[in-house]
């Protein structure tokens, strides 16, 4: 037998995993036998299906898969009875230049059946107005029935009956909704070449057809190159590393003009975008450039993640991987100042502390020293005002509490204390870390990176934001040069600081962001309660991407149940409900988040006297496969997820406000606190759960 072309759809994927180790090597094997054209694993056409099949592991696995020509798309991997039955209830559709995979039977099959409590999201079509369907010459009865239809499988088998360019445009519509006027010129323009042609043109091949990025999330054509492929296979095959959605393949591979901001709910592939991003920009855009580019975040907890996932993704280019350097924004910082001789050292909060108690001697209004750190941090760096000039012009915006000219020259005498005795300890905190590098980078000749790409923007201080649109700037021009910058992250998932107006930092994003709307991670009913939590929340960053409203059409691709809520007489009865659940489906990771160290500590220790004992997630490191009961913060939960989550202690959020500062911080931290609920809620992928005690 002749060399096949491979090509994995996403569904082999899924099943490939449900194997064990062992199972899988042997898969793989087989695979790439197939590839080098050996006739061991005896592909063979399947009778009454439209299929081909190979064995493995001497036939007690079977592979399905769909051929065409010197093409094998691997569709499906199970024991023999098994796969010939999934075979059955499944069949690849070619649409114009789409291709999906679709079940024609959910018949025995109970993976596939549903539950009366789950939530349904809405169909592709459903939100979408009468004028858009006009662009494609429907009204709106035809606009209404479309509207209706449930889910994609369905939209696909409705337009199998439509003539193709219309069917395509539509299909185009509901995969990638954001891309209309892109859809919609398709569409012209096919109907002028049906217009002009004397026969319709061929319909391309399934080989040509797979290769477009409106297929990229069910479909990747492997390395035709037997070695690379090995070399992939042997790392764990995570969907998110070869399955991309047309909208995050649009953003991936994009030409923008300078910074582009990238924002979506949770569970919408941010990051994923973000590390492809990464990877296209040194493969195609930056390939001939030395320098390196700065893969970066608030945090070292998310910069290892990140620099973990671009391991991964890289595992085929090691050359790429050389040209990452993956560090937070303040460790940029320190390298920038470290490399000119000035003072780089992170003071830790201790001694940022004692610099505030030594600066507090000069206080003369007889406000706390939460007023003069929320000053420096919502008026001072938020707006560059690093001068007793600035600082004195500068609108207080969100700041609730008046103060005149004269109360202002006697803040500046503190904050300008607690800027020397940062100076005397060699050091500062990130803020004045970034200052001090910024003005570095603007007076360089060059900077040290090709590009950057940031992750988890909304946590990103203002000091850091100006530090990273100094990097990226062009000399000449002043403004950031094209494609070197690109933000990612979320507000409504904002835990650690207020939402920055990007413009006040020199980056205009204006027409130039886009939101990511479909949720993979969570299901429906648990992604619709998350929405509940955060309803009317505002942000006046808003003004930097214009319109775009980022919960707006933002939808789930998964049915499932809202989140259960459980109220308990005391601590001990709540202990005992977890240990119930966390031995229901032991099979499957248990995350237990809470609001305070305190409630973690102690329901740690009731579940470890009920026979269960949990492991306390530190703070730099990350879920494995092994775990099974995990208890940790809400604060830390950011950047994990889990089958299960439960959030204990529900009565404990909100925290009530500590009164430091003035009524304007009151307002940030009510909102920092729906945005935690938020962020922990949307952790779980399948099933959640919020406990509490009676009040």
């Amino acid at each position: 037998m002749s060399a096949l072309e491979l090509a994995f759809t996403q569904e082999y994927q899924r099943s490939l995993v449900r194997l064990d180790h062992k199972q899988q090597a042997h898969v793989n094997v087989a695979v790439l036998k197939l590839q080098k054209g050996a006739n061991s694993s005896d592909l063979h056409k399947l009778t009454g299906v439209p299929f081909f099949a190979f064995g493995v592991n001497q036939g007690a696995f079977r592979v399905i898969c769909q051929r065409s020509d010197d093409l094998l798309v691997l569709l499906h991997v199970a024991p023999h009875d098994a796969a010939y039955q999934w075979a059955s209830r499944h069949r690849v559709v070619q649409i114009g230049r789409f291709v999906r995979l679709l079940r024609t039977s959910t018949e025995d099959d109970p993976a596939d059946q549903g539950h009366e409590d789950q939530i349904t999201p809405l169909g592709p079509l459903a939100t979408q107005p009468d004028k858009v369907f006009r662009h494609f010459h429907l009204g709106p009865g035809v606009a209404q029935v479309l509207r209706t239809i449930p889910d994609e499988h369905v939209l696909i088998e409705t337009l199998e009956h439509f003539r193709e360019p219309l069917a395509s445009a539509l299909l185009g519509l509901a995969t990638d909704p954001e891309a209309l006027g892109h859809h919609v010129r398709q569409f012209e323009a096919a109907l002028k070449a049906l217009e002009a042609a004397a026969e319709a043109p061929p319909a391309p091949s399934l080989k040509e057809a797979i290769v477009e990025v409106v297929n990229a999330g069910g479909f990747w054509m492997a390395p035709t190159d037997g070695d690379q492929l090995a070399e992939v296979l042997r790392h764990p095959l995570d969907a998110w590393r070869i399955f991309l959605h047309p909208s995050q393949m649009r953003l991936v591979s994009l030409d923008t003009d300078g910074a582009y901001k990238i924002t979506g709910g949770p569970g919408t592939g941010k990051t994923v975008v973000a590390l492809h991003r990464a990877r296209h920009l040194l493969a195609h855009t930056f390939a001939d450039d030395p320098r390196p580019l700065l893969l970066t975040t608030f945090s070292r907890v998310l910069a290892k993640e990140l620099e973990r996932g671009m391991a991964l993704l890289c595992v085929d280019a090691p050359h790429l991987l050389g040209r990452v350097e993956v560090k937070t924004i303040t460790r940029v910082a320190q390298d920038i100042l470290g490399a000119s001789g000035a003072p780089s050292t992170f003071l830790d909060d201790d001694a940022v502390d004692a610099c505030w108690q030594k600066a507090m001697k000069f206080e003369g209004l007889g406000r706390n020293e939460g007023f003069y750190r929320a000053e420096r941090e919502h008026v001072v760096a938020r707006n560059g005002a690093w001068t007793e000039a600035l600082y004195l012009r500068t609108p207080r915006q969100g700041r609730r509490s008046r103060i005149d000219r004269l109360a202002r020259r006697k803040v500046w005498k503190v904050l300008e204390a607690f800027e020397e005795a940062l100076s005397s300890r060699h050091g500062g905190d990130g803020a004045s870390l970034a200052r001090e590098a910024t003005l570095r980078v603007t007076g360089a000749a060059s900077t040290p990176y090709c590009a950057v790409v940031c992750d988890e923007l909304q946590d990103v201080s203002a000091s850091d934001l100006r530090l990273l649109a100094a990097l990226t700037r062009d000399r000449d021009s002043g403004k950031v040069r094209p494609n070197s910058l690109l933000l990612v992250g979320d507000n409504h998932q904002s835990l650690y600081r207020s939402p920055i107006v990007l413009s006040r930092c020199g980056l205009d994003v204006r027409g130039h962001a886009s939101v990511l709307r479909r949720n993979y991670r969570t299901t429906e009913g648990i992604r619709r309660a998350a929405i509940d939590v955060i309803k009317g929340v505002q942000f006046d960053e808003d003004e930097d991407e214009g319109e775009l409203d980022v919960l707006e059409h933002y939808t789930s691709t998964r049915s499932g149940p809202r989140p259960e809520r459980r109220v308990f007489a005391s601590a001990e009865q709540e202990a005992d409900w977890i240990v119930e659940q966390s031995r229901a489906e032991a099979g499957f990771p248990l995350l237990i988040l809470t609001r305070t160290n305190a409630w973690l500590d102690a329901l740690a220790g009731l579940l470890r006297t009920r026979g269960v004992s949990p492991k306390l997630l530190a703070q730099h490191e990350s879920l494995t496969d092994d775990d099974r009961v995990v208890l940790c913060s809400l604060h830390r939960s950011k950047g994990l997820e889990a089958p299960r989550v439960i959030i204990a202690g529900r009565h404990l959020i909100p925290r009530p406000w500590d009164g430091k500062g003035d009524a304007g911080d009151k307002l940030i931290w009510e909102r920092q606190e729906r945005c935690l609920l938020y962020v922990g809620m949307t952790r779980a992928r399948d099933w959640c759960a919020l406990s509490s005690l009676e009040k």
